[in-house]
């Protein structure tokens, strides 16, 4: 026993202790570097599919180093005007932001491509019936319409012109563009190809019926216009008033950020606030 005790005094402790702190820094630091790498890779595969997808010529290494400082400086803003949430909800607007960006982007390069579609439709007619086929008439709409709808047909007849069915390249094209729309061109055109008749016709109808519902649906939108306003003005304004109280008053407005009943105030607004944006986005979106 005296001979372990004089060993154990013999240990210095606080070398130890040290030696174990420095070990858990460096391997907390490497899950980071792995963590950081990870959701790099996925930052980037996600939002390059994204911009290639909406022809958006960009780096997104670039991108993701610009997320990264955008992620620093909102949490430190955060951090400085509200707090630990503050920062928190600094850090995750920054890192949402580009695949909310992504998202915009490809909605409204889908909304474009609907509204020319009637058009492009009228045109290929006028192509079949003045003597063309089905290909040469795709291909005067890659090179005669506006983008994104020519940019679209260019890459179905290239991957028409290297052998692949143009059924196939259609149906891409359907998941590519995620609108109902093109379910009834590529319906038309199969059933053409396949058992026959004209084509021409059958086009013209459904060119006439998507003007009239892409009418209505700017009809609605101009009605729907207020509501969706008003939603925007309920949801954003309990934040507003939120932080101005927090600067009035900040020891008050903390304690809904450090005592318990306060998170659970803030998690019951949360709540609603969300029930309410999900109602008034049920009521303002009316499906054609």
């Amino acid at each position: 026993m005296s001979t372990l005790r004089m060993a154990l005094s013999s240990i210095d402790w606080q070398w130890l202790v040290g030696g174990g702190v420095f070990v858990c820094v460096l391997l907390l630091l490497a899950v980071i570097r792995r963590g950081v790498r990870f959701y790099e890779s996925a930052f980037v595969a996600r939002v390059s599919a994204g911009l290639k997808q909406n022809f958006v010529i960009a780096n997104p290494q670039v991108l993701f180093l610009i997320s990264v400082v955008a992620t620093v400086v909102l949490g430190s803003i955060g951090y400085t005007s509200i707090g630990p949430v503050g920062a928190v909800a600094g850090a995750l607007l920054s890192v949402v932001s580009p695949r909310l960006a992504v998202t915009y982007f490809s909605r409204k390069r889908n909304r474009q491509f609907v509204y020319q579609l009637p058009d492009a439709l009228l045109a290929l007619c006028s192509a079949l019936r003045a003597g063309s086929n089905l290909t040469k008439g795709l291909e005067l709409l890659a090179t005669r319409q506006p983008p994104p709808l020519a940019q679209e047909f260019t890459i179905v007849l290239a991957e028409y012109r290297i052998g692949r069915q143009l059924a196939e390249s259609l149906a891409d094209l359907r998941r590519r563009v995620d609108t109902p729309e093109l379910d009834l061109m590529n319906t038309a055109i199969n059933v053409s190809r396949r058992v026959g008749g004209n084509l021409a016709d059958t086009l013209e109808a459904l060119a006439k019926t998507l003007q009239e519902k892409a009418h209505m649906e700017g009809k609605i939108d101009a009605l729907t216009s207020m509501g969706r306003a008003q939603g925007w003005v309920v949801g954003l304004l309990p934040i507003f008033i939120g932080f101005v109280l927090y600067q009035q008053q900040p020891e008050r407005m903390n304690l809904m950020f450090t005592e318990w009943y306060g998170w659970i105030v803030l998690v019951v607004v949360a709540v609603m606030m969300a029930v309410a944006a999900w109602m008034i986005r049920k009521i303002v979106n009316i499906d054609v």
